[in-house]
Formats: structure tokens, C-alpha cells, sequence
């Protein structure tokens, strides 16, 4: 009986079992967290790597985002403390998530951790932790459990997952999309083997990659879509694959909270210059064209000759997006012809055909070859950076990986499994150049850098993308912020009277929380109040008592101004929720109530099916 039931449910068999293979599940995940917190120690002791690309921002947003979210604030969007006090809109544009892990540790670590390095960098060791274990279920679904265990191995220390996001970048939000996709095409396994967990799931596990990081997920959601289609029994196709797509949809949904506002409110800020410039994708491609990719090279050859070539700075930064995306596109045709020439099973071949159409799709659209299609699909500009696109790469050969795996110790593929170590020693290799250069313990820290770094951690300043309108970005240069604070004390108010220009009371603050502050007013006639906090549209005030509302606009500076009657009484200026906010609450309930109701009708048509075996 226990043999048919697995014949009839082998996803379940194949990922969720526990019972006869308990010790092998439980010795692989134990394996799997131990190679993960070994690769990762360096950030589980220093936090998130100080000299990364991003380790300053994650930083300072876990900051801001623990201290309050512990105080009342359950998705903090307006960070008050963020440019020295005067406020920012981060959290109205940033995916979240990363955040929330990061706040989970705060009251453990808040005493000596005050700037948020040590928070920042455990939200990166759990996407580091979870991502081998969503990658091994997802792999076993597909192939054994051993080559499931070398394909998650694979998965965790590729170099772009670990020597680029974990420690180059430090690119925590990034990472957490690691740990989801996998998930995501578990449960497209599982729509095709009639699971009735294989909708929510897909639903959950994509919301949730939109939750860390929405242009990635959106690239990433056609794979999905197109296993089911290239793998549904043909009389089923069409249905199997709408209802992955319709899965993908409600997981876009149950985030419309965050998505909402950060898609229709880009106006209030400068969100629109991350695709300008450096953000721009047209300037970001692996090299572009033969005169940059001949400089490239120069430069390694010069590096490994002990000669100097001058190299632009842009393309020192694509030296090694660039090796480590070919470093790990190398194992793609080992692995795929070892699959081609010794497994005898026609799905995992043609899974392998698959995941090495994926591999090759994902170089091509990090080139400039496919800058036509870039141009002819608006929405791709806003993954900024196309060498992104390595998180598919290492999602394929992860895959051919553990459909490789079985065969790599025969003694037809001996050599190629000789060379497969090789490419990994140079993997591994990669990683500890990487880690080794971006903690300042570690690495000579030129004196200008260090004290860049201690500035931004003094001022909180917010990169220039986040900063509200009409605040002047250029405000970001250390000595001009400092002038400005200096004559306008963040979270303060001044009182002028309109007919004179004169001050005309004072106004005191009574309780100041990030969307909603109260200040005594003790004005001797009309006048025009400046609160010294950034304004972003939307800030209103309002009489305490009254009904009618003030209207708020912005100082020639960029902050909160007012005008008020003269008397004394308490003056509330807060930032409700506008529109986008809360169209998108009722949006993401609405799916949420829809994501239990299909889990309902699952377990209702699984148990009626169940029913119906029983009699037949």
C-alpha cells in the first residue's frame, strides 16, 4: 500500500516525506546550514560588509526600520531619522522584506549594535541559510536526494550568490530573491503533479520574491510559466499553464501594499534617477563593445604581469561581473553534455535542455545583442543593471547540476568531473577574493574612504534616489548638509509673522512620531510656521479639535511650512495614508482572502478525489 501511495503522489514522496527518510533529510539540511554559515561567517561576525556596494544603505534602513517598528510602526515607510533627522521616503520605494528579518534581531543586539551593521548583516546569512534549503527541496523534487544535495552545494557557493551579492555587493535584498525562486519552481513541480499546495505555494513563494526584490521577480516569473508549458501533458497544457500564470498574478496582488505606492508616487521623490546614469541599463551592459572588452583584458593581463594598464572606472567595475558570470556560465555546457551522454531518463533530459536554454537566455539579455528587445519592453529598464541576470544562471546550473550529479562519479565522466572540481576550486577562489576585500579588518582603508564612511553613518544621509521632492539632493555633499543643519536644527519649528517676517511666538514639540507630530503653538498673531523636517506630498495639519485642514507646502529649502491662525493651541502635522496606500491595503487583503479560499476549495476537491479512490 505504501509503495502505491508513493506512486501516486510523488511530490509529496519526493520533497516532504519524512517517515524512512528522516536521517538523510535531516543530515542534508544540517550539511547545507553548515556550508552556508561557514561561507558566511565573516558578516555573522562583522555584520553586512562595510565596503560592499550597498552594506551602508541596508544599514541605515534596518536601523531606521527596527527602531520603528518596535515603537508602534508595523511597516514603517517615512524613515524620520534618516538625513540627519529631517526625514526620508525610503520605505515607500524599497522592498521591504530584508528589513523585516532585520528587525526580528534588533531588541537582541540594539545595545551594541547602533548603527545597524550586525541586523543588516544576519538578514543576509538567512537568505544565505534558507536559499541552500529552498534550493535542495526544490532539487529533490527533480532528481535524487544526493544530487539534490550537490545541486543546492552548487546553488550556495556560486560566485555571483556568494563572492558578489553576500560580500561585493552586499546586496541583501537581492539575495532574498535566492531564496523564493526556488520555491516558486517547486511549485511548478507540483501544479504538474496535481498538488494541491502547488497554487498557494506559487502564489506565496513569488508574492514574497516581489517582496525582495519586484524587477528580478518580474524577469524571473516566464520561467515558471514556461516549465509548466514545455512539461504539462499536452491535453492539459494550456489549463496547467494559465493556472501558473493566475498563481503568479495573486502573488503580485498580495502585495499590492508595497507595490502601489511605490509604482504611483515616484513623483513625490527622485526615484526616477536610478535609471539615469550609472543606473542606466544601456550603460551597464558585461562590455560595451570590443574596444572596452580589449581594455578589459589589458588590464587582467596587466594585473597577473605585474604591469599597469589605466582603466576606465566603469569598466574596472565590469571585470568582475564579468568573470564571475563566465566562471560560472563555464560549468554549463560540462554539465550539460555529461547529461546528454549518460542519463537515460527523457524528463531530466529534457530539464537539462531546459535550464541550458534559461543559462544561455540569461547571457544573451545581460549583452548589448539583445538591446533591441530592452528598448522594445519598457518595464526592463528598471532592473538597472542586466549582469542581475546571473541569479537565473546560477538557478541553471544549480539544476544541471543535481541532474548531473548522479553520473559524475562513473568512470565515463571521471575527467569531466576532474575538470567540473577545478571550475569549483576557482569558484571558491573568487569567493575569498571577494570577502577579503570588503571588510576594512581585513583591507588597507584609504583614510578618505574610512572617513566617507563615518560620515554617512554620522548624517544618515539617504542615497539621493530616496530624498523627497523638492529637497535639493546636492545637500547629500557632507559640508553643505552640515551648513544646513546648523541653521535649520532638524525637528524643530520657527514661527514668522505673515505681515512682518518677524518671529511671532514659539511652537514647541509636544510628541513627534514618523507620520504624525504635535506641537505646542503659542502664536501672537497669524503667521507662517516652518517645521525643519523634509516635506513630501501629502503632509497636512490640522488644529487640534478641528476639523478643517492646513494646507502644508514646501519651504524654499524643501521643508514642512504652514500657514496658522495666532492663539494657543496644539498643532497636529501628520502624513496619512494617501490613495495609492490604501487602495493597495484593500488590494492585498482582498487577495489574501482570495489565497484562502482556493487553499480551501484544494483541500476540498483533495478530499473529495481521496473519497472517490477509496470507493472505487
Amino acid at each position: 500500500m505504501g509503495k502505491k501511495q508513493n506512486q501516486r503522489f510523488p511530490f509529496f514522496h519526493s520533497c516532504l516525506t519524512l517517515i524512512g527518510e528522516r536521517r538523510e533529510l535531516i543530515t542534508h539540511m544540517a550539511l547545507l546550514i553548515g556550508l552556508s554559515l561557514l561561507v558566511t561567517w565573516p558578516v555573522l561576525i562583522h555584520g553586512v560588509p562595510d565596503l560592499s556596494h550597498d552594506g551602508l544603505d541596508h544599514a541605515r534602513w534596518a536601523k531606521q526600520f527596527a527602531t520603528q517598528f518596535w515603537q508602534g510602526d508595523w511597516y514603517p515607510r517615512w524613515f524620520t531619522n534618516v538625513n540627519g533627522g529631517f526625514g526620508g521616503p525610503s520605505g515607500f520605494f524599497y522592498p521591504p522584506l530584508t528589513s523585516y528579518v532585520s528587525a526580528l534581531f534588533w531588541p537582541l543586539v540594539a545595545a551594541r549594535d547602533p548603527n545597524g551593521w550586525l541586523v543588516a548583516g544576519y538578514a543576509i546569512v538567512v537568505a544565505q541559510v534558507l536559499s541552500g534549503i529552498t534550493a535542495y527541496l526544490w532539487l529533490r523534487s527533480i532528481t535524487k536526494p544526493g544530487a539534490a544535495l550537490l545541486g543546492a552545494g552548487v546553488y550556495v557557493i556560486a560566485p555571483f550568490h556568494l563572492a558578489i551579492d553576500v560580500y561585493y555587493r552586499g546586496a541583501s535584498a537581492e539575495l532574498w530573491v535566492f531564496v523564493w525562486f526556488p520555491l516558486v519552481l517547486l511549485s511548478a513541480e507540483g501544479l504538474l503533479r496535481h498538488s494541491k499546495w502547488a497554487i498557494p505555494g506559487a502564489a506565496v513563494s513569488y508574492g514574497l520574491a516581489v517582496l525582495s526584490h519586484p524587477t528580478l521577480a518580474l524577469f524571473f516569473a516566464p520561467i515558471p510559466v514556461a516549465y509548466v508549458f514545455c512539461f504539462s501533458e499536452r491535453k492539459e497544457q494550456i489549463r496547467a499553464t494559465a493556472r501558473m500564470a493566475a498563481a503568479l498574478m495573486l502573488g503580485v496582488a498580495l502585495n499590492a501594499g508595497y507595490l502601489l505606492p511605490a509604482l504611483l508616487d515616484q513623483d513625490k521623490a527622485y526615484v526616477a534617477w536610478q535609471t539615469i546614469g550609472h543606473g542606466d541599463y544601456q550603460n551597464q551592459w558585461l562590455w560595451q563593445d570590443s574596444h572596452e572588452l580589449a581594455e578589459m583584458g589589458r588590464y587582467v593581463y596587466g594585473r597577473v604581469a605585474g604591469t599597469t594598464h589605466p582603466l576606465s572606472w566603469e569598466s574596472w567595475l565590469k571585470v568582475r561581473f564579468l568573470a564571475v558570470t563566465f566562471a560560472t556560465l563555464t560549468a554549463v555546457p560540462v554539465l550539460f553534455f555529461v547529461i546528454r551522454l549518460l542519463e537515460k531518463t527523457a524528463r531530466l533530459r529534457r530539464s537539462a535542455l531546459f535550464y541550458g536554454v534559461v543559462a544561455v537566455l540569461s547571457l544573451f539579455f545581460m549583452t548589448k545583442f539583445s538591446a533591441l528587445i530592452w528598448r522594445m519592453v519598457p518595464f526592463m529598464k528598471f532592473l538597472q543593471f542586466p549582469f542581475r541576470l546571473n541569479v537565473l544562471l546560477v538557478l541553471s546550473v544549480a539544476a544541471l547540476a543535481a541532474v548531473a550529479g548522479p553520473h559524475l562519479l562513473q568512470p565515463k565522466s571521471r575527467m569531466i568531473g576532474l575538470l567540473l572540481c577545478l571550475v569549483v576550486a576557482g569558484w571558491l577562489g573568487l569567493d575569498v577574493v571577494f570577502s577579503s576585500q570588503v571588510f576594512p579588518v581585513w583591507r588597507k582603508f584609504t583614510p578618505d574612504g574610512s572617513e566617507r564612511t563615518r560620515q554617512f553613518v554620522r548624517t544618515q544621509l539617504d542615497a539621493g534616489t530616496m530624498w523627497p521632492k523638492p529637497a535639493n539632493p546636492a545637500l547629500g555633499d557632507f559640508a553643505a548638509f552640515d551648513r544646513f543643519v546648523a541653521t535649520h536644527p532638524p525637528k524643530t519649528a520657527e514661527l514668522e509673522a505673515l505681515s512682518t517676517g518677524k518671529t511671532s511666538g514659539t511652537a514647541r514639540v509636544e510628541s513627534w512620531q514618523p507620520r504624525h507630530v504635535v506641537l505646542k503653538v503659542e502664536a501672537t498673531r497669524d503667521s507662517q510656521l516652518t517645521l525643519n523636517h523634509f516635506y513630501y506630498a501629502g503632509w497636512q495639519g490640522r488644529i487640534d479639535g478641528a476639523v478643517n485642514v492646513l494646507t502644508v507646502s514646501p519651504s524654499p529649502d524643501g521643508l514642512i511650512q504652514l500657514d496658522i491662525p495666532k492663539g494657543d493651541y496644539n498643532l497636529i502635522i501628520e502624513l496619512p495614508k494617501d490613495r495609492a496606500e490604501g487602495a493597495g491595503m484593500v488590494i492585498s487583503l482582498v487577495s489574501l482572502s482570495l489565497l484562502g479560499g482556493v487553499v480551501i476549495w484544494g483541500c476540498l476537491r483533495k478530499n473529495r478525489t481521496d473519497r472517490a479512490a477509496l470507493t472505487a
